[in-house]
């Protein structure tokens, strides 16, 4: 018995393999990307459509200094980089942090948002 290629079939095919390529191609990049907060910084200064095409929706792991804390909110600035700011997943984290500590973030950068370098869901390294 002979199997005929129906071109629908072949679409079909063709389709499902598609989706399953472009679908898992944000799977390639999933490893955070390591940098201090200065350097993050200085990348959004120097050119901020580029640094959003590489860092923006990315994972981060961003060290630096504390700087200026918001415990209601949850959220602090780097000192040596007061443009980038983390948001905690858990605000009670950010209240343990002492200013001028050195601090390993990992979160999820939204990019430039009114001028602030954005870190989301940053959990302690």
């Amino acid at each position: 018995m002979k199997t005929q290629k129906n071109p629908v079939t072949l679409l079909i095919v063709f389709s499902i393999w598609l989706g399953l390529i472009l679908g898992c191609s944000s799977l390639r990049n999933s490893a955070p990307i390591k940098i201090s907060a200065e350097d993050l910084s200085k990348a959004y200064g120097s050119n901020e459509k580029t640094a959003n095409d590489r860092y923006r929706g990315e994972t981060l792991i961003v060290t630096g200094k504390m700087g200026i804390t918001n415990t209601e909110v949850g959220s602090f600035h780097f000192a040596d980089a007061p443009l980038v700011v983390c948001f905690a997943e858990q605000k009670d984290e950010v209240s343990q942090l002492k200013i001028g500590q050195t601090v390993t973030m990992k979160g999820k950068c939204t990019g430039s948002v009114m001028g602030f370098v954005t870190l989301m869901n940053c959990v302690i390294q």
